[in-house]
């Protein structure tokens, strides 16, 4: 029997092209995917081909998304606990995925965080776009989730908690698909700076349930985000227990989060970036 294998693909918004590119290659490659755990960009991803859509058409609409485009899915209306409201980016996605996790060709895993907790909240059956709404969830930029008396934001808070698991899953090879980038960090502080210094910081400070000055606890915040994705990615390969671990890293890092217009480049890099472990992860099979 062969090994199980887990697919991570991570948040990093437009960046999460590349999981396309990643997808492409393992078809070509022949590389098995057993389960598929996605996070915010990457449940979009997921969601989408674990729907059974061919990959080459995925790309092909993918190239067509221009700013324009991705603007135009944007239901901007300021309310207390975000920018947008989400409801167009879930009309659109309506027509590419299945309405449940049960209807999925791969079983499929999907991330998101509890605001009130910073823990993880995994989806596996019922509602699809919901659960897909809730792991793309920007705070304040999107309106968080209701779920079970709790509000959920994008799962790339816990980006971390997904190699663990994978592992729970019972996968013997997991491959971690990481498309973040420190780049838009200093964007993001401006912005919550901007809105802290404004007049309209209540509705920000409410939605995060905090006292202290906004712009600290979301330096604080982003820090940690990006400490806890260079801990979990310092080796390319590592021993889970009797797991193998595999990180992909596409060059994407200077991609900010909004270009949706740079899917091309983004794809291409993901389908160069199995070069580093397609051999190592073919030989694995064949053991």
């Amino acid at each position: 029997m062969r090994p199980k294998v887990g697919l991570i693909l991570g948040g990093g918004a437009a960046r999460g092209y590349a999981h396309l590119g990643i997808l492409k290659r393992f078809e070509e490659e022949n590389i098995p995917i057993d389960f598929i755990i996605g996070i915010s960009m990457g449940a979009i991803i997921g969601a989408i081909y674990a729907s059974g859509h061919n990959v080459d058409k995925l790309i092909s609409d993918a190239k067509k998304i221009n700013m324009l485009k991705f603007i135009s899915l944007l239901d901007f209306k300021a309310s207390r606990t975000g920018l947008v409201k989400g409801e167009k980016i879930e009309k659109y996605l309506r027509g590419y995925v299945k309405e449940s996790f049960e209807e999925l060709n791969i079983p499929l895993y999907i991330v998101a965080t509890d605001i009130q907790t910073g823990k993880g909240v995994v989806f596996k059956e019922g509602d699809l776009i919901k659960a897909i709404r809730a792991s793309i969830s920007i705070p304040v930029f999107f309106e968080p989730v209701e779920y079970n008396g709790t509000k959920l934001v994008d799962g790339s808070i816990i980006d971390s908690e997904a190699i663990e698991l994978a592992a729970s899953l019972g996968a013997d090879i997991i491959i971690n698909c990481d498309v973040s980038s420190s780049i838009d960090m200093g964007f993001f502080e401006r912005f919550f700076y901007s809105l802290a210094n404004s007049e309209k910081v209540l509705p920000i400070k409410k939605y995060f349930n905090i006292k202290r000055p906004l712009p600290e606890i979301i330096s604080i915040t982003t820090t940690a985000i990006k400490l806890l994705k260079d801990n979990s990615n310092k080796n390319l390969e590592k021993m889970e227990g009797n797991k193998r671990v595999y990180t992909i890293k596409p060059n994407v890092d200077n991609i900010r989060w909004y270009r949706f217009d740079q899917a091309e480049k983004c794809i291409n890099m993901g389908f160069e970036a199995v070069d580093s472990i397609v051999a190592r992860i073919k030989r694995e099979l064949e053991m």
